[in-house]
């Protein structure tokens, strides 16, 4: 990637918004190259991950908890799961006990690939902490939590 040039070294959101684009960038490529690596002939994408990791924790969610937890609207969610179904990941099923809730599972297939993604994606997450100690990774997201209630009181002040 493409070092900041001079201007853009003290400000706090180019930072982020490069720091995202890099790791957003190589966590797509990790994602890619392991579904290649297995031969498939679908690879996952970030977001997708999200679903079926979801999904992995807890098979059968409706999109409306999907929706709430990665914190996304549900048509995106939608979408992803629509996309996923059509990999042969998910299927969607009618809940026995109330047939107007549509549940969301993992094929054997949509499993398989989950587990294996499972511990790429740990593997990759250590790898970015690397270099640094738990108490920094601690303080890290401190500091990002903290970023987060400040940009939702300027939001809020706004009128957002």
């Amino acid at each position: 990637m493409e070092l900041p040039i001079e201007e853009n070294r003290d400000r706090l959101t180019y930072w982020l918004f490069f720091t995202t684009r890099c790791v957003t960038t190589t966590y797509a490529e990790v994602l890619r190259a392991h579904c290649e690596g297995l031969g498939k002939t679908y690879i996952v994408t970030p977001p997708q991950w999200g679903a079926l990791s979801l999904l992995l924790a807890q098979d059968g969610m409706v999109i409306g908890t999907m929706s709430q937890i990665r914190g996304i609207d549900a048509s995106a969610v939608t979408g992803i799961v629509t996309r996923l179904e059509q990999m042969g990941l998910v299927e969607r099923r009618l809940n026995k006990q109330d047939r107007r809730v549509i549940q969301v599972f993992l094929t054997e297939e949509g499993r398989e690939i989950s587990k294996s993604l499972a511990t790429v994606v740990e593997r990759f997450e250590l790898n970015l902490k690397n270099g640094f100690t738990d108490g920094e990774m601690e303080r890290f997201y401190a500091h990002l939590q903290q970023m987060i209630t400040n940009a939702a009181e300027i939001s809020k002040e706004l009128g957002q």
